[in-house]
């Protein structure tokens, strides 16, 4: 009996098989490829929401930073007969109640722009029959910042509370 050459040569690739020992199967190796792409889609996807949490993060931290330096020039004016009614307007102004709604502007820091709103509120007034009647005592200043145009995490909001160095019993 002659062998042909295709079948001497699958002979020989048997031989060299232990007992039991095969190769994979084209089902076999299309079932791991599917796990391994479904494993890197996950994977995937986790960077992107790791991506865009350091983008709120930048964010919520350029607003914080706004908040605060526009809070330090606030306290930095002198609470003053001159000055707490003064109309509010940055960098210039002072500290005069606003509307309820406040003061917005918009302001572009790190190539982003932002929106602060500004709401100062009059607490206490100096009682009638003394001087300087009706004047405000204390204050409350309330700073929002909102990052514009990015998906974000909302305002940051910060307060502060204003008082004169009135003396007596108010």
């Amino acid at each position: 009996m002659f062998l042909r050459h295709s079948d001497y040569n699958l002979d020989r690739k048997r031989a060299n098989l232990r007992p039991g020992e095969s190769g994979f199967t084209i089902l076999e190796t299309a079932i791991a490829l599917v796990i391994l792409m479904i494993i890197g889609l996950g994977i995937a996807s986790l960077f992107l929401f790791a991506t865009q949490a350091n983008t709120r993060a930048d964010d919520r931290e350029l607003s914080i930073a706004i908040a605060q330096k526009r809070m330090e020039w606030l306290r930095s004016i002198p609470f003053t007969t001159q000055t707490r009614s003064v109309a509010f307007s940055y960098p210039n102004g002072g500290l005069a109640a606003t509307s309820t709604a406040g003061i917005t502007e918009n302001i572009q820091a790190a190539g982003r722009n932002y929106e602060i709103n500004t709401v100062i509120t009059d607490l206490s007034f100096v009682p009638a029959g003394n001087p300087d009647a009706g004047a405000p005592t204390s204050k409350t200043i309330r700073l929002s910042v909102t990052p514009l145009g990015v998906k974000s995490f909302g305002a940051i909001t910060i307060f502060t509370q204003r008082s004169t160095q009135v003396v007596g019993n108010f």
